[in-house]
Parts: structure tokens; sequence; C-alpha cells
């Protein structure tokens, strides 16, 4: 599964100013809409407040990535939107985001949502990497970004790591707001 399968070049709009999280909320919306992902925005925009409310869907370090699964997801897919000026996205760490993906699932559909998550919060670990979205001129060198750190992660990933005699395995599981996809990234 490659991040570019679920992400419309069209659903991609960099360096947008953004007045505050609802205008971040209704211009992904758009870019979802836009490409045919949803069958209803408004449905599928009450299942990113309801998982607005549980918890910022902002995780900090300029990223935001709001999701959400309903029944209004006629496909699942990905936007992002690059904001230079940066937006309050209520982040844990009170910093303003300046890159948003957001995420939208068919209700009833397979967790493909989930795996699309745990790969791009992977992928967004790197700060040098998100500076590179932030700062992308057009689309495709934006694409092109996430392509090349998708194949250097898959190498990566191809590398076995050398296991010493008696060593253990740690992995965390957290209980943060955002803790799928931080369970996904202590794994790693």
């Amino acid at each position: 599964m490659k991040i570019s399968e679920f992400i419309d070049p069209k659903g991609i709009k960099l360096q947008v100013a953004l007045a505050d999280q609802n205008d971040a909320i209704d211009k992904l919306i758009a870019l979802h809409n836009e490409v045919g992902n949803l069958k209803d925005a408004e449905g599928f925009k009450q299942a990113i407040l309801t998982r607005e409310a549980k918890g910022s869907t902002a995780i900090g370090n300029g990223i935001a990535v709001p999701h959400g699964k309903s029944a209004a997801v006629e496909k699942a897919g990905l936007v992002a939107i690059t904001c230079p000026g940066g937006v309050d996205y209520k982040a844990m760490d009170g910093n303003p985001s300046n890159l948003l993906f957001m995420i939208a699932a068919p209700e009833g559909g397979a967790d493909t949502h989930l795996e699309v998550l745990a790969k791009l919060m992977q992928l967004l670990m790197d700060p040098a990497f998100c500076k590179n979205l932030v700062e992308a001129k057009t689309v495709d060198e934006f694409l092109s970004l996430i392509d090349a750190k998708e194949a250097e992660k898959d190498a990566a990933s191809d590398v076995k790591p050398s296991v010493v005699a008696g060593a253990k395995k740690i992995v965390a599981v957290t209980a943060c707001p955002t803790g799928i996809a931080h369970t996904f990234m202590a794994a790693e």
C-alpha cells in the first residue's frame, strides 16, 4: 500500500492561508468533495467534528491529521494542505500547524485508513521531510517527496536488524488521543 494510491493530486493545495481550525476543516473537506471521496460533505464534517471533540488531531510539530470514518464517505482518500504561516489547530504542544492531511474512510469499510494513518505518521516523524513538504512549490514536487520518503522507508524496512542473543523487543502502547499512530511509530 502506497500513500500515493489514496491521494489525488487535485486533493493537494499548497501555501494556503487558513483563518482557524474550522476554516482548515472546511477547506480539507472541500478537497475531499472535489476529488469525489464524499457522498455528503456535511455528514462527513459532522464525523470530523465529533472526532475533534474527543481531542485535537493536531499531533504537534506543525502537523495535524484530522480523520473520520463515516457513511458520508464514498471512497477512502487522503487530502493535504500546506499553510506556511500556520494555523491554530489546538495542538498539544501549543504550536500552529502548517502541514495538514485529512483522511476520509467509509463506514463499514476495511481499516485501510488506519494503515494510511500509520504509514503517514511514520513518514512525518522526520522534521526535514515535513519542512520540505511545507516548502514544496508544486503538487508534483509534494508527491515526489512523499514517494521518495516512502521508498526510503520501504528499503530500510527490508534490512533485517541484527539480533543480540538474549535481547528483548519492546513495543510501547499509548493512551494518547492520537494513540494508533503513536503505537505504530513506537513499533517502528
